[in-house]
């Protein structure tokens, strides 16, 4: 045993003095930190030892703490590498030991020759080549956290008759680029439905069709422009495209969790965001409102209304007979739910991990959240008197004082050995403090009635040229597009870091971010560029979609318009607007539709209970995006198309094709009811044939087929029959209600081309 003992170790001693002088000092002429050493510590060592993680207390991107070494020993000892532990485990044969770690890429001898001769030359590290935290270098590099910058149009090719507009330009550079070229036009009927649905949420009339497609005959571009400007000047413009953001602002009328409790007077942020689009607002104003609308304007019932964006997330009030650490971590979890939704619903950065620990990929610090964290530390969402008198649930701080913030390490909020002060996070600061916005705000304000720390939170992150604003832009434009294209430019519309997809046109985004913020934050200005674009014109038809879809099968190029469909809420309207039997009434409380008691067995819900007898009227065949949504008892036909539970911020619904939705179709009473009476509206104009003539005209801004009036015919006559011989009453009636449910089934009802 002793002998193969000693074998063993002379074995291992020969390797070790192998590898010395393999890896000893060699005859290097003089090392350049910052060219030789510097660039193989970001690539090998500053994963785990730089920043705010100093694995074994070792940071090698700093040179005081570098040189101080670690928990082990003193890493680096300038003039003498056999003594640095640093080149000690480089070297090391055994693996366990080795470093980088198993798994990690080892250093090559290369690299190691050039440690040892840098460390026997001195150890030389220029001033000013620090790096505090590494990511913060590389994301300054990331196109979503630089500043705007001016981007300048493509040249137009000698070729190119389709390109009309600026957006039409970076496309077909593309398209070009990638040997393919955009499809025909849509038709005018086609065209007619698409903006109704894009800006409205709605159908257009057979008149409106009918008239659209005249003028457009005549003059496709003022038709457009001219459709386009009416409806943006519509209240239906801020009820449509107030949805999609309240998905963002996870905006619902019950507090959610088990008790599930009602929020009356929750609607008036809903209110406050269809005026505020209905009225233009600029969107960094509406930004700032929603922030600390009451730190702006405290004797405005809209701005403090506006407040809502940070209280309708989940909640739960709990009592002073709770222990005290399950009331913390219920404060601390709707803390963490209000910075969430900022960071990936503002600034499309996801924040809500850095709870526990640094961003494992953006430059994000747990300081940073507990920082953000301190801005609304100091205020809670409340239920109280607006400047006019009336009710209101809104967020308000509870007096002038900052309330004293701590860095819970790894989440534990009994850990009180840090406290935080005021600060924004670095990757998109540039050159000016928290604490200046701070002393701003507070020298705008003679007496505060709060901390005025959510106001200077509202400037820097609509800052352009000194904070988040050129991110906050980036998302919202790139949101923009996403709707009216079904994908954003960036198809992670929460993430736009170095984690996100990739812009599929960058110089279209940065060019449209640009001119946005340019024209003053302006979304209906926004929303006329996009449509008036050859681009968003475009129909699906491509003479070339064989080789189109080989080179660029997710139409990322956009070489043609792919059908959306409509969500939930589009659906529901549309089918009361063909019905006509949808009322505009516009704002104030929800309605509470009918759910069947089957889908209404919530348990544990607190407060007032869902009602079981709501009645199907006037009252409740409002739009949907007046709906009282509460969050345990979900609208089934909404459940069923994907509408979001909205417990978080929604940044992009999911979008199936599954049999329930047939099942709901078919089977849903709401929709059997509408169906009655568009048949109802039908039968008036006439007979079957008219009658199936408008319902066409109605539901899909066209005429049937010959085929299909022939088909649709036949099926009314058997439906007649069949409930005729079942001695049904008001058989005929019954038949053409069948006919228009199965209308609101067809892809065509439910897609828009």
């Amino acid at each position: 045993m002793y002998s193969l003992t000693l074998i063993a170790a002379c074995n291992i001693l020969l390797v070790s003095t192998s590898l010395f002088a393999q890896n000893g000092p060699t005859k290097i002429e003089q090392v350049d930190f910052v060219e030789d050493i510097q660039p193989v510590f970001r690539q090998h060592c500053y994963e785990c030892h730089a920043g705010n993680t100093e694995k074994a207390e070792l940071n090698l991107a700093i040179r005081a703490k570098a040189m101080k070494g670690g928990k082990s020993s003193v890493a680096i000892v300038p003039g003498d590498s056999h003594a640095s532990l640093l080149v000690e485990r480089v070297t090391e044969v055994d693996v366990d030991k080795r470093m980088p770690p198993e798994g990690k890429e080892p250093l090559s001898s290369k690299e190691i020759g050039l440690f040892r001769a840098w460390i026997d030359q001195g150890a030389k590290w220029p001033d000013g080549n620090d790096v505090a935290d590494p990511r913060l270098d590389r994301a300054r590099e990331h196109w979503s956290f630089q500043r705007l910058r001016d981007v300048p149009l493509p040249e137009k090719l000698a070729t190119d008759t389709w390109s009309k507009t600026a957006i039409d330009l970076f496309a077909s550079a593309q398209l070009h680029e990638s040997g393919i070229g955009p499809s025909e036009p849509a038709s005018a009927r086609i065209l007619v439905r698409r903006i109704y649905f894009d800006l409205a949420g709605l159908p257009p009339t057979p008149e409106q069709t009918r008239q659209f497609v005249i003028e457009h005959a005549i003059d496709p571009a003022t038709a457009t422009s001219s459709l386009v400007a009416n409806l943006l000047d519509s209240n239906q413009y801020g009820e449509r495209w107030a949805r999609h953001w309240l998905d963002v602002a996870r905006y619902a009328d019950s507090a959610g969790q088990e008790a599930d409790q009602d929020r009356p007077h929750a609607w008036r942020y809903r209110d406050f965001v269809i005026k505020a689009l209905n009225e233009d607002m600029p969107y960094d104003e509406f930004v700032r409102w929603q922030l600390a609308g009451d730190e702006y304007e405290p004797e405005n019932d809209q701005a403090i209304s506006a407040t809502g964006f940070l209280t309708s997330g989940t909640s739960f009030k709990l009592n002073d007979n709770f222990i005290e650490s399950e009331r913390l971590l219920n404060r601390y979890n709707e803390l963490d739910d209000i910075v969430s939704t900022v960071g990936t619903g503002l600034l499309g950065i996801t924040t809500g991990c850095a709870r526990c620990h640094d961003h494992k990929y953006d430059a994000f610090s747990a300081r940073e959240y507990y920082q953000l964290v301190r801005v609304f530390h100091s205020g809670d969402r409340t239920t109280g008197k607006l400047p006019s008198g009336s009710d209101g649930f809104f967020f308000k701080d509870f007096d002038a004082e900052p309330r004293t913030t701590w860095l819970f390490r790894r989440s534990d909020f009994y850990d009180r050995e840090i406290e935080v002060e005021l600060g924004f996070p670095a990757l998109v600061s540039f050159d000016r403090t928290a604490d200046d916005y701070w002393n701003d705000a507070r020298s705008k304000v003679e007496e505060p009635t709060s901390t005025l720390q959510r106001r200077a939170f509202a400037e820097w992150i609509t800052d352009v040229e000194h904070g988040a604003g050129a991110l906050l832009a980036r998302v919202i434009v790139n949101r923009v597009w996403q709707h009216h294209f079904g994908h954003g430019i960036v198809r992670t519309p929460a993430d736009l870091g170095v984690r996100g997809e990739a812009p599929s046109h960058p110089e279209l985004l940065e060019y449209l971010v640009g001119d946005f913020v340019k024209h003053g934050w302006k979304l209906k200005r926004l929303h006329r560029k996009i449509l008036s674009s050859s681009v968003w014109q475009q129909g699906s038809s491509n003479p070339a979609a064989t080789l189109a879809a080989r080179v660029d099968p997710q139409n990322r190029l956009l070489w043609k318009m792919a059908p959306q469909r409509l969500e939930a809420e589009a659906l529901r309207d549309a089918m009361l607007a063909v019905s006509g039997t949808l009322n505009f009434k516009a704002g104030g409380p929800g309605f509470k539709p009918y759910i069947q008691p089957e889908a209404n067995l919530a348990r544990n819900i607190q407060g007032e209970a869902y009602p079981q007898d709501a009645k199907d009227d006037a009252s409740t065949r409002r739009r949907s995006v007046y709906m009282f949504h509460k969050r345990l008892i979900p609208y089934p036909l909404f459940q069923a198309f994907d509408r979001p539970d909205l417990m978080n911020s929604c940044s992009q619904r999911q979008n199936t094709t599954v049999a329930p939705q047939a099942m709901a179709i078919l089977n849903d009473t709401f929709v059997r009811a509408v169906s009655r009476d568009f048949a109802k509206r039908l039968t008036e104009s006439g007979d079957d044939r008219s009658a199936i003539q408008n319902a066409f005209a109605a539901a899909f801004a066209r005429e049937p087929t010959e085929t299909e009036l022939t088909t649709s015919l036949a099926f009314i006559e058997l439906q007649a029959n069949s409930r005729t011989k079942r001695n049904e009453e008001g058989a005929r009636h019954e038949a053409m209600a069948d006919f228009c449910q199965s209308l609101f089934g067809l892809n065509e009802f439910i897609y828009v081309d």
